[in-house]
């Protein structure tokens, strides 16, 4: 089956220009045939830069597809194109301003080959700490001393709905990148921690062999002087066998509605859909959860997602996006960078919108 990496850019030339060298440095260039920029509204500043990043790479099969500038249905309506250009495929969709791991490529495709055999597959995607599922799971079942932290700073637990404060709050949106922002380190704990959890399961598996020996002796014998034995060591593994069963896959099933900013899906996927709605995110979660399709949460893999539209103007004025690429590009931090220039610049700009809004206020 043939690949196709879609990217979906709009105006921020900082954040794409992280996640291609990302891209390019991980490995996945080499694993996708085709890679697709979906380019909706664009300025001519940004499509010089899509341009010439396509010039510098001729041994990547690159494609644009221009979208008509609005929002949702734009979006989707590019996404429906490129599955019409290149159909048969499995697909794979990054925003801008999602940062991956080494090797998030193939590993996506790792995830895809092991469930493909689903009648109802619908979506794979990594652990994205700025997401609210992807933050849910990750401190509610690998990092607890994480989930102590965030209690005692925002004084709630997270939440595992789409549109929930880890969507809407910039302060738990560069709390929880920060925690997570060395890109190979984080990966490298989190595949630390799914193997303690492993060896922990394994160790549950051999208590639960032993209940079942224990149920096998206690239904052959009848002597009083065994059966205290068989009810102490009963008492020590209640219901093992179902939690063995659940936890031990790495990858974690679902189907309510996330944030769909770092996807992988194939061709039967949109067929069984008809196309990716016109209303692209809620219309396409509200579809997979109400046809009971299944989602597939890579715990191997941790990704980075900036910022949500509601969150970037808080987050433009912190240093974040720049500690991005200190941390997992520091040989690409420019001068200006070092100085805090691009932050400066970020801030002067959202200066005229702040002085209308006060205006109003006022007014």
């Amino acid at each position: 089956m043939k690949k196709t990496l879609m990217i979906l850019t709009k105006d921020r030339r900082d954040c794409v220009d992280i996640s291609l060298t990302l891209h390019e440095r991980g490995g996945s260039f080499e694993v996708f045939d085709h890679v697709v920029f979906l380019l909706n509204d664009v300025t001519k500043a940004h499509m010089r830069y899509i341009d010439e990043w396509i010039d510098r790479h001729p041994g990547v099969a690159c494609d644009k597809i221009i979208g008509d500038g609005t929002r949702p249905q734009g979006i989707s309506d590019m996404q429906n194109r490129c599955i019409a250009t290149y159909p048969g495929c499995f697909y794979a969709k990054t925003d801008e301003d999602v940062f991956p791991p080494p090797n998030w490529a193939r590993m996506m495709w790792e995830a895809y080959e092991s469930h493909r055999h689903l009648d109802n597959l619908a979506l794979i995607t990594p652990l994205l700490p700025n997401n609210s599922y992807g933050l849910y799971i990750l401190l509610n079942h690998f990092y607890p001393e994480y989930l102590t932290d965030f209690r005692e700073r925002f004084g709630k637990n997270p939440e595992p709905q789409r549109v929930s404060p880890t969507w809407n709050s910039p302060y738990i949106a560069e709390w929880a990148t920060r925690k997570f922002i060395h890109l190979t380190d984080a990966n490298e704990e989190q595949r630390r921690r799914l193997e303690t959890r492993d060896l922990r399961l394994e160790t549950l598996a051999e208590r639960q062999k032993t209940r079942d020996n224990v149920n096998d002796l206690e239904s052959q014998s009848t002597a009083s002087d065994l059966m205290p034995q068989v009810s102490s060591l009963k008492s020590q593994v209640p219901g093992l066998r179902s939690q063995v069963s659940s936890l031990r896959s790495p990858f974690h099933l679902f189907s309510i509605p996330f944030s769909i900013g770092c996807i992988g899906y194939d061709y039967r996927h949109v067929e069984r859909m008809g196309g990716i709605p016109w209303n692209d995110e809620p219309g396409w979660c509200d579809w997979i959860e109400q046809h009971k399709q299944v989602n597939i949460l890579d715990c191997r893999q941790i990704a980075l997602h900036y910022t949500f539209f509601v969150q970037q103007e808080w987050l433009d004025r912190t240093t974040l996006i720049e500690a991005i690429r200190a941390a997992n590009l520091p040989d690409t931090l420019s001068i200006a960078e070092r100085l805090q220039l691009p932050r400066w610049g970020r801030m002067l700009r959202q200066l005229p919108a702040i002085a209308r809004r006060r205006i109003s206020r006022k007014a």
